[in-house]
């Protein structure tokens, strides 16, 4: 290590010098840029409109007030409900003291972030020294549970934010500090952040999964101050045991609260509703089925099976990646060590995580989906231990490493090569992570520098996964020349670990979601509208984009219920702008016919701009080039006979390559004049038979933009397929191409008959061979 890295890490070893380190990386990290994305939509973007409408809209009507029940049971959420209201209060509390915008109600979530992380760090700082609490900080921050959570509406960010103060709070009353001066403020501090916690717990999870999880962490954890007696009894000091009593008796009282709101004990009777399974005293428990205060949610009587008793593990994977997979090796070590502290933090950590998961599994099964709140227990439990490990190694002591640090490196990098790979082919995980069952489609088209941005996320994270692999791999106490190289290496690879983690983390925030709010949020489209408006040009809109265009434009869109206005609107004489679900552009594609009208802005997911005129912009219609309403003049091969497809389909040409290298890539087109709507939802079926079949030929005509379903007679269609021809895995020689239309899955597949075509050029199979090419 270099003087000047000797030096920093001394630096860094002074408590106000890693507080503000943490204070300015999570701040840097969460704050800067807050209204530079849209809200996703429909789930950001309906509940900010919920919430929190524009101060200047237009007032709706109140809904009318539910009567009072007559059996004095609650069974929707009361208007004043306080319980599990945290997000939608700091929603309203944004957008009224901030700003009436994006960044207004972001602000107080990011805040609560910054909380989180801050409480994280001084609880690592506690038990493994400044340091400790720096990594802690960069782990946390990487995790998207915390860095998105922070900067999205859909957020619970408050649940993590009490635990993390509850959890500091009375791990600093146990582990107060040692000099005399500091006692009283620490006292008086430590005091502030539990009071926080247990306000902020209780809006933002509810007695439940707010206050229960973390009170009930430090009470297991202090073996529910049973050791208090024994110290008692033989005369050494005990009082430090006190926070876990006290955490024991209020955890009993929550649970014993909780118990009061949701269950009743009734007499049971035949045909007692649900049918008393459990029962006690002679009474059967029955669930109330009424509102809680407490829980802040109505408590099932049945269970939502929806929600598998394993369905947070996904949560918990991707959104604490790459890191996540080393806590439980964290917490084990820090349980094993013989340092009273890290013993005390293992504790925690392990029963606050493992009590988090309980409790949000419980609770998506009897309530709803929320989510897990235990991911700062991880980040701590990670940086006291591998703060640990770095102090022991920076005075090269023998046994710093722990027992097998190679097939730990080796797990861990494995870990999270193979994580990654399961996030790309299952990137709707983490766009869904924190809107339960529905689901937030990844955007193919996001790209970063030409490369997908889910492939961003892998990169990072194996940088990550391989700098600590390399790290606990290599690392050996200096006794030669040789050693010392490999230490010095060993803790270079540590340092790009946490340098990417630190990436890693401003990537969550600067990149990832600001990207994918160019596909998710109609911002953009508003904005592109923003920049080709005349001042007197409309704007029409098909859809509903809740408050969307008050907050991103300054024109009053005309509302349009349906299509057919859509289509009249475009084709005004003045020029128009209309936006129109993606969906509807192949009806309005055919509805225009020969009358020019353009897309000029596709990016978004679920809608598109439209306009009657493309000046200062290209046109970005895919149907272009796919259908046509006259017959295109391009067609290069044509067929020597009527080749038709159940009197609805006819293929008039084709284009095609007559010679081929092997591994060369080509393009397929195809062209059909369809002579009457298909119907059904068909596969174009392209196969090229010779010593052996091409692989991927199939495939949904015209890129599955418009289905078979929505041909209408007139239309003329433009098929383009690329195929590769697999390098050296195929012989040299002649290929036919077969083409047609099937539906259905192996092994029930149904192919379109074949109406018209020479005999010479189809099969049984409702297949025509209509060309061939030769593979060199």
């Amino acid at each position: 290590m270099t003087s000047l890295l000797r030096r920093i890490f001394e630096l860094l070893g002074r408590w106000p010098v890693a507080l503000a380190a943490c204070f300015v990386l999570a701040g840097v990290v969460l704050l800067p840029g807050l209204g530079s994305a849209g809200l996703w939509e429909p789930q950001e973007r309906q509940l900010s409109d919920r919430v929190a409408p524009p101060l200047d809209a237009e007032a709706k009507p109140a809904d009318k007030p539910a009567p009072p029940p007559t059996d004095d049971c609650i069974r929707v959420a009361p208007t004043d409900a306080a319980a599990r209201s945290l997000t939608r209060r700091a929603i309203a509390w944004g957008r009224d003291n901030v700003d009436d915008g994006d960044a207004g109600r972001r602000f107080p979530l990011a805040l609560l972030g910054l909380v989180t992380v801050l409480a994280a760090a001084g609880t690592a700082m506690r038990a493994g020294g400044p340091r400790a609490g720096i990594v802690t900080a960069a782990v946390l921050l990487a995790m998207p549970l915390l860095a998105l959570q922070s900067r999205m509406l859909t957020s619970e960010i408050g649940t993590a934010c009490g635990a993390a103060l509850i959890v500091y709070g009375l791990v600093a009353l146990t582990r107060p500090a040692k000099p005399p001066l500091w006692l009283a403020l620490d006292a008086v501090l430590s005091a502030i952040a539990l009071v926080a916690g247990l306000a902020i717990g209780f809006y933002g999870g509810g007695a439940f999964l707010g206050l229960l999880v973390p009170i009930g962490a430090i009470a297991a954890a202090g073996s529910f101050g049973v050791p208090m007696i024994a110290d008692a009894v033989k005369g050494r000091p005990f009082l430090w045991h006190l926070p876990a009593v006290l955490a024991t008796f209020a955890a009993m009282a929550l649970v014993a609260l909780l118990a009061y709101e949701l269950y009743d004990l009734k007499d049971p009777y035949p045909g007692l509703t649900p049918p008393p399974a459990r029962q006690m005293f002679g009474k059967a428990i029955v669930p109330e089925g009424c509102w809680s205060d407490a829980l802040g949610a109505i408590w099932r009587a049945d269970d939502d099976v929806r929600f598998i008793f394993d369905s947070t593990f996904e949560q918990i994977a991707y959104g604490t990646f790459p890191w996540g997979i080393v806590a439980p090796i964290a917490m084990f070590a820090l349980l094993r060590s013989s340092d009273p502290r890290h013993r005390l933090i293992g504790a925690v950590t392990l029963a606050w995580a493992g009590g988090a998961w309980i409790a949000t599994e419980v609770f998506q099964r009897k309530v709803g989906f929320t989510i897990w709140a235990g991911f700062p227990a991880l980040a701590i439990a990670i940086g006291v231990w591998l703060d640990s490990v770095l102090v022991r190694r920076a005075r090269n002591e023998r046994d710093a490493m722990p027992a097998g640090a190679m097939l730990v490196g080796l797990f861990v990098g494995l870990a999270v090569l193979d994580l990654g790979k399961d996030m790309q082919s299952f990137a709707e995980k983490l766009t869904s992570i924190f809107v339960g069952t529905d689901t937030v489609p990844y955007p193919k088209d996001a790209t970063i520098l030409f490369l997908p941005a889910k492939l961003w996320v892998l990169i990072i994270g194996v940088v990550v996964g391989l700098g600590f692999a390399l790290s606990m791999a290599l690392w050996r106490p200096s006794t030669d020349q040789m050693s010392r190289s490999i230490r010095r290496f060993a803790d270079l690879a540590m340092m790009v670990a946490l340098a990417a983690t630190i990436t890693l983390a401003a990537f969550w925030t600067f990149v990832w979601q600001p990207r994918l709010a160019i596909h998710l949020s109609s911002k953009e489209i508003l904005e592109t509208f923003n920049d080709l408006r005349g001042p007197d040009d409309p704007l029409v809109i098909m859809g509903d984009l809740g408050q969307a265009p008050k907050f991103y434009t300054d024109v009053k869109p005309e509302l349009l219920p349906s299509r057919e206005q859509i289509v009249k609107a475009l084709k005004r004489p003045t020029r128009v702008f209309a936006i129109a679900p993606q969906s509807e552009l192949c009806p309005i594609h055919r509805e225009m016919g020969e009358l020019p009208y353009f897309v000029v802005d596709d990016r978004n997911l679920r809608s598109l701009l439209l306009s009657n005129r493309v000046d200062g912009t290209t046109d970005q219609n895919p149907l272009a080039e796919m259908i046509a309403h006259k017959e295109p003049k391009t067609i290069r091969q044509r067929p020597k006979g009527r080749i038709v497809w159940d009197n609805k389909i006819e293929l008039i040409g084709w284009e095609l390559p007559a010679r081929l290298s092997l591994g060369e890539t080509f393009e397929v087109v195809t062209y059909y004049k369809i002579l009457a709507p298909v119907g059904g939802v068909w596969t174009m079926l392209m196969h090229f038979d010779g010593p052996l079949r091409l692989r991927d030929g199939d495939h949904k005509p015209i890129k599955d933009r418009c289905p078979t379903s929505t041909w209408q007679a007139g239309d003329y269609i433009i098929d383009r397929h690329t195929m590769r021809t697999s390098g050296g895995n195929f012989p040299a020689g002649r290929y036919d191409l077969w083409v047609g239309f099937f539906t259905g899955s192996a092994p029930n597949f149904r192919n379109m008959t074949v109406s018209v075509a020479p005999g010479d050029i189809r099969d049984t199979n409702d297949r025509v061979k209509i060309t061939s090419m030769i593979l060199d």
